[in-house]
């Protein structure tokens, strides 16, 4: 191993393995090293079981506003510009097109849809289409079939539907990453980062390493030591769980729910599994567990370490339960996992909006699905904030990634890449970078890298 890297990352989920196929690609790095605290590539939220395996490209999510919308279109087209680049086989086991639509059912539901097909919508998203229960009964039959006469129904129809297996997504990021020479060393937690004259020094379990530059892509851990280092105090974070249900399949594609506007959870949505064609997922219920990855008790104390448990971080709370659309998803999805009663109103609640006919012995609750998405919370607003979070430092970052972060993840190496060479005066092709990942928009990183020129 090297004694001095040009760049860590810390994280080989695909966040990680995005920034490490980017830098290793595109900049002059010479020595990048990935550290991970398990045996393989993309052992929890970036794995297939523990995801929607949806590329989000901001036409469907009905709580996005246009900038939003804007912004997710560009990240997921960067991930089809990647895929392109594969072998045909390769590509296909990792991304395949499928049909996409958000449902609205009821009147209320039915007013927000028309109203989000607005001009700029359409001029954003050209192929997206508003259809009503005729057209839905020959597209997705099983959201008509058993409908209670009279019910008013319609959805957006998009021509930008994509099922993705976000774990294989990134072990081919890692792939060309170390065909590349980007070095790795797996079942390695970290445990601790100090800064050093010129960098930094990261202490784990396999000894310790140093680079002038380092970035945590650790989902909920990246807070974690970027309060070990005196970074952002003003942030916490909220651990939501993900589950899912699994029925047979009745669905031809993936069907979302028109979601609350404002707050950061997802409608319960149906979605087909890339690794199983037989079965249709219906999720993800939403819990709150104290932990900072999924089906790990250990890492509660360390969950509690995130929180300040001062008086902004308690009023943050306070106000996160106060939401009343918070609120009815908490009490609600407190139930679903239970075996009898909670599937049954999962059916009654959830799955009958989108498939009428569904009876609650044809679906169970899988356990072992579901992942964690770190929620950040914002003392400064006291309240949850939307998208995620990238806290820079002096020759360090750390990258907190809610939904969608997966689609986003070349977004997010792009940026990140860009920031790093600038301030450190590397080289970066950013011709060959746009010519395969697509155009970048350079302006809103100006600000950020002068703020911290005295790297």
């Amino acid at each position: 191993m090297e004694d001095y890297y040009d760049l860590i990352i810390i994280g080989a989920g695909i966040t990680g393995s995005a920034l490490a196929y980017v830098a290793s690609r595109y900049s002059g790095m010479k020595n990048i090293l990935i550290i991970e605290k398990y045996d393989k590539v993309a052992p929890l939220n970036s794995d297939s079981t523990n995801n929607s395996q949806t590329l989000h490209f901001g036409d469907i999510e009905t709580n996005y506003a246009l900038p939003e919308a804007k912004h997710t279109k560009a990240a997921a087209e960067r991930v089809l510009n990647y895929a392109k680049m594969l072998p045909d086989a390769k590509a296909s086991e990792i991304i395949s097109p499928v049909q996409k639509m958000v449902l609205g059912v009821g009147e209320e539901e039915n007013e927000r849809l028309e109203k989000i097909y607005s001009k700029d919508m359409r001029e954003l998203f050209p192929g997206l289409k508003k259809i009503g229960a005729s057209e839905l009964g020959k597209i997705e039959p099983n959201t008509i079939k058993g409908r209670a006469k009279g019910e008013t129904v319609s959805a957006l129809l998009s021509d930008k539907g994509y099922i993705v297996n976000f774990g294989l997504l990134a072990r081919s990021f890692y792939e060309n990453a170390a065909n590349a020479g980007v070095k790795s060393i797996f079942n390695c937690p970290c445990i601790d980062v100090k800064p050093i004259e010129d960098g930094h020094e990261v202490i784990t379990k396999q000894g310790s390493f140093k680079a002038r530059f380092v970035i945590f892509a650790s989902g909920t851990y990246s807070l974690f030591f970027a309060k070990k280092l005196g970074y952002d105090k003003n942030l916490s974070i909220l651990s939501v769980g993900g589950g899912f249900y699994i029925a047979p399949r009745v669905l031809n594609g993936k069907v979302y729910r028109v979601q609350a506007g404002g707050i950061p959870f997802a409608a319960i949505h149906g979605d087909p599994d890339i690794t199983n064609p037989g079965i249709t997922r219906f999720g993800p219920t939403v819990s709150f567990p104290v932990a900072l990855e999924v089906r790990k008790s250990g890492t509660t104390l360390d969950y509690l370490k995130t929180f300040d448990f001062d008086i902004p971080t308690i009023q943050s709370l306070f106000n996160i339960v106060s939401n009343k659309d918070i609120r009815s998803i908490m009490r609600k999805n407190a139930i679903y996992p239970l075996s009898f009663i909670g599937k049954s109103l999962f059916v009654k609640n959830e799955v009958s909006k989108i498939v009428p006919s569904l009876t609650a012995d044809k679906i169970h609750f899988d356990k072992n699905v579901g992942g964690i998405r770190p929620q950040i919370i914002d003392e400064d607003k006291r309240f949850l904030s939307m998208g995620a979070s990238k806290i820079r430092g002096n020759n360090i970052m750390f990258n907190i990634t809610p939904s969608p972060g997966a689609t986003s993840s070349l977004q997010s190496a792009m940026d990140d890449i860009v920031y790093i060479c600038t301030l450190m005066d590397i080289k970066l092709d950013e011709d060959k970078m746009e010519k395969e990942l697509g155009k970048f928009d350079y302006e809103h990183l100006k600000e950020k890298i002068n703020g911290h020129k005295q790297i």
